[in-house]
């Protein structure tokens, strides 16, 4: 009889720390479902002030880069600077080589 009565509390036991574990389950479901709603505010509030309309760049928003937009936009200004560079590069050269003919005349 003792046994059955120690058996049985024991099965009691475990229900009630089954209970608390659903209890502590749902509590920390419920935690991170206000954090992610609390990010997801933060990340509307932040693609707001950029200006832009959510990350855009296909990567799911995950990257916290630049929108394609503003991708597009460096790349147009980067090619811009390479041609203005290799011109400058041209005519330092041509006068690089200019001023070394002079002074060979003049030696």
């Amino acid at each position: 009889m003792e046994g059955q009565i120690k058996m049985l509390q024991a099965k009691i036991s475990d229900l009630e720390s089954h209970q608390q574990f659903q209890a502590d389950q749902a509590a920390i479901q419920a935690a991170q479902s206000d954090m992610l709603t609390t990010l997801r505010n933060i990340r509307a509030a932040m693609s707001a002030a950029s200006g832009g309309s959510g990350c855009g760049n296909g990567d799911g928003g995950s990257g916290g880069g630049a929108s394609s937009k503003e991708l597009q936009t460096l790349k147009e200004e980067n090619e811009k600077l390479k041609k203005i560079n290799a011109k400058q590069q041209y005519r330092i050269t041509h006068l690089v080589r200019n001023l070394e003919e002079t002074q060979i005349e003049e030696s």
